[in-house]
């Protein structure tokens, strides 16, 4: 059984992953690549971002979707995408949510709600 946030915080400090584009950056992203559409290219090597993180001990994943707004990913020719690169996103944290130990998820949100409708969408559907 999951223990409650609220319970786990007054105990002691969680530990949250670090930084999705610096660690796509490091397996050999470009800089001038957008990092949010690698959850429909690339969904594998974002699972295994967020799969290495859970394995150093991170109890909180982020979504891979900080700069999944409409007019950010305008600048990538993607805007048309907003909404299947949050869901992916979301759903990409999800299941590695599923997949191991218990860990809560937090969606990265940038000017705009298009992630936390994301989240609220796939908040009852299975995991990938």
């Amino acid at each position: 059984m999951r223990e409650p946030f609220l319970k786990r915080i007054e105990d002691r400090p969680m530990v949250c992953d670090g930084a999705m584009g610096t660690m796509l950056y490091s397996k050999g992203i470009s800089l001038t690549r957008c990092f949010d559409e690698l959850n429909l290219s690339s969904p594998q090597l974002v699972k295994e971002i967020h799969l290495s993180y859970v394995k150093a001990g991170a109890e909180i994943l982020e979504t891979n979707t900080f700069g999944a707004t409409r007019p950010r990913l305008d600048r990538h020719n993607q805007a048309d995408k907003v909404c299947e690169i949050n869901l992916a996103g979301v759903r990409l944290a999800r299941f590695t949510q599923f997949n191991t130990t218990p860990v809560l998820m937090k969606v990265s949100i940038t000017r705009s709600a298009s992630s936390a409708i994301a989240f609220w969408a796939c908040s009852v559907e299975a995991p990938m």
